[in-house]
């Protein structure tokens, strides 16, 4: 089931959030680092319980079985490039990876898109790790492009990684 996120998901999503990254980014981070994600739990927890209180931050959840599996977060593009050009923005997805490939990142990705639509964007951008293979896959089976020229570097765990910028122009609809 897909829902809007309440401030009492926050842990949860900060659960999902920590796994997601130690799975997904083991081949492209230290371990020592994604390890120490965990001792990073209270701190973000807090900020999601803060982020979607105040509206900030409009989240849905996966939930299965009672837990959350999964979710997105999704609003107004935060590159300067696009602020004005009526684009919105994927922040995060996240999916524990036992639900990878079981649809949970579909509907989630369906979810905050009719969201988008709904608030009058006109298509949406969102930043990948040039490494993360599985998500640059799932992306361009939503129809997502890269944009060239749009790599930037970012440091995570004392070493340097590489987004790419993705794009989706909404069709009619």
């Amino acid at each position: 089931m897909i829902r809007k996120a309440l401030p009492g998901d926050a842990n949860a999503i900060a659960q999902v959030h920590i796994r997601s990254w130690q799975e997904a980014y083991r081949d492209m981070m230290p371990a020592e680092f994604l390890n120490g994600l965990d001792a990073t739990l209270a701190r973000r927890e807090s900020f999601w319980v803060r982020s979607i209180e105040s509206g900030e931050s409009d989240v849905w959840v996966a939930e299965l079985d009672g837990h959350v599996v999964g979710w997105i977060s999704v609003g107004a593009s935060r590159d300067e490039e696009a602020a004005g050009a009526n684009t919105g923005e994927v922040m995060a997805i996240y999916v524990l990876a036992k639900y990878w490939q079981a649809g949970v990142g579909l509907a989630l990705w369906n979810a905050g898109l009719q969201f988008l639509r709904e608030e009058g964007f006109q298509g949406l951008t969102l930043w990948v790790l040039s490494r993360n293979e599985r998500a640059i896959r799932f992306y361009r089976r939503m129809g997502c492009v890269e944009d060239a020229g749009s790599e930037r570097n970012l440091q995570r765990g004392g070493v340097t990684l590489v987004e790419m910028r993705y794009r989706l122009p909404f069709g009619p609809g």
